[in-house]
Formats: C-alpha cells, structure tokens, sequence
C-alpha cells in the first residue's frame, strides 16, 4: 500500500512539475541560471484576466542581474506584462505573468515566451502555455 501511494505521489508531482528554461548566464556551470514556470497550460476566459507565477533560479555563482522581456504568439488581443522588467543580482528570483484577454480574442493555444538576459553571458526563455476559453 505505501508503494502504491508513493508511486501516486511521485505521478502527481512529475504531471503538475514545473517547465524550466534551458540554462542561461554561462551553462553548465554553477554560473547559470533558469527561469520556471508551470507546465500546464493556463485558461483564460475572453474578457478575463489572469496571473502566473515564474522564478529565476540562479546558480550558486550566477551573481549578475537579469533583464527579463515577454511576447505572446499569437499576439492578437491577448496582452502579457511581467511584474517587473528585470531582477537584481540581490533580489529573489520570484516574479508574476499577468495575461489579459480581450473579450472579443480568438478562441484557441497561445505561446507566451518569457525570456531572461543576463548582464553578460547566454539569454534563455521559457513558453508559458496558455488557452482562451470562451467566456459564456
């Protein structure tokens, strides 16, 4: 029985996990960095507006500051802003996706590229996947 609930628990972690960035800064080092977000898609109702939680995960000697950008794709009538544009060496590495969808938006899959620059070294990006639902 504790396997059973182990092997469940084990399952459920890996299907909500978490969609991580290929290294930034300098990979394969400790002088990197990543930027997660969550792996399931995220659905927004036309007219709705909703927030996602991302983190930059700095390795142990990634020291730098990070400018951080955002695109939607397809961008039509789907607005994305971040909390911030960029993240000192001395801050936490949490910050917030904010997505507004027009009510009048295309129903369907949209891509939204978060993408870290490093002040020197490799940028990466993480998509954050998101879905427009019909607003009844």
């Amino acid at each position: 029985m504790r396997t059973w609930i182990s092997l469940v628990a084990v399952a459920a972690v890996a299907l909500v996990g978490c969609n991580k960035s290929p290294e930034g800064g300098a990979p394969g080092t400790s002088g990197s960095f990543t930027i997660t977000a969550p792996t399931i898609p995220t659905t927004i109702k036309q007219n709705n507006k909703e927030s996602v939680k991302l983190t930059l995960n700095r390795g142990a000697d990634f020291k730098k500051a990070v400018k951080l950008s955002v695109a939607v794709t397809p961008p039509e009538k789907v607005k994305a802003e971040l909390s911030k544009d960029g993240i000192a060496s001395s801050e936490p590495g949490e910050f917030t996706l904010t997505l507004t969808v027009d009510k009048d938006a295309a129903l369907g899959d949209r891509t939204v590229k978060v993408t870290g620059t490093p002040d020197g070294g490799t940028a990466t990006s993480v998509d954050v996947k998101i879905h427009v639902a019909a607003n009844p």
